[in-house]
Parts: C-alpha cells; structure tokens; sequence
C-alpha cells in the first residue's frame, strides 16, 4: 500500500532528499569538529565499523561507505600509514586480506567518540527521549527493508514497485 505520492516526492518533503541533505549536513557539521584530531569523517567510519566488527575486509568496507576499491585502497593506504589500521593477511591464502584497527587507531577512535555523541546530541537537543527512540527506531526498520529489498533484488526476485 503506497502511502507516498509522487507529489510529496517532488516537494521539499521528499524523503530520498531529506535524508541525503541530512547526511551531507552532518558530515559538514562533523568534518569541521575533527579538524583538530586530523582525521576525516569518512576515516573514522572506516576506524569504528572495522574496530566494532561489523566490517572485516576492504570490500565490505567499499559497500559500507558506497566507495570504489580504488578508494577504498588509498583510504586503508592513508590509514596504514599513519598507523590507525592494519591490514591482516591470511596466511593460507595471501588474497584474502582482513582489516584491523591499531591500538593508535583504536585511540583516536576513543578521542572522537565524544565529538561525534555530542555532535548528534546536539541536533537532537528540540527532541524529547520518545522521539528520539521513536526515530532511532524507524532508521532501523527502513534501513532493514532497504537491505532485505537489495538482498532480494540480487537473489533475482522482483520487487514491487509503486506506479
């Protein structure tokens, strides 16, 4: 049932344009409060989802951060050389090269930690804690539709579109 119409797309209220500018905003506002630990947003992404587990290899780290390899090569270069990453290869198969943070990444990691909470504390200062619950909530829950469609789309299924 589409509760969406094309109308509310193509306004100010688009959500496709909400949560881009949101991002983009974000990232501006947290760029400019590293610039003292000399690190960029994108590379403390790549600290935190490696030393938090959820990622584990440089192509798992492309699709996390919706980069090219080539990219994603010169950020793990940039970050292995200033000491915040290791890449691990496997001893069996010298291919297969798994991602670690550095105990200097891991502080660095500790360092921006409290940035980027008061950072986000700071955007949702007008919201009560129910709201900010209830909006945590629903970025998950689209975040898990998102990726069950994309896992269904790639398994060949079709997925219904609303016309």
């Amino acid at each position: 049932m589409a509760r969406l119409t094309i109308e509310d797309c193509a306004t100010q209220r688009s959500p496709g344009r909400m949560l881009r500018r949101l991002e983009q905003h974000v990232k501006t506002l947290l760029e400019r409060r590293f610039a003292a630990e000399d690190v960029t947003v994108t590379q403390w992404i790549a600290l935190k989802v490696v030393r938090d587990g959820a990622i584990s290899n440089p192509g798992e780290l492309a699709r996390e951060l919706n980069i090219t390899s080539g990219a994603t090569t010169r950020l793990i270069d940039t970050l292995e050389e200033r000491g915040l990453m290791l890449r691990d290869r496997n001893a069996e198969d010298r291919r297969v090269v798994g991602l670690k943070v550095s105990a200097a990444g891991d502080a660095k990691i500790e360092a921006i930690a409290p940035i980027v909470v008061s950072g986000w504390n700071t955007l949702i200062a007008d919201f009560n804690d129910d709201e900010v619950t209830q909006f945590s909530s629903m970025l998950a829950r689209l975040l898990v539709v998102a990726e069950r469609m994309l896992a269904e789309e790639h398994a060949g299924f079709v997925v219904e579109t609303v016309e």
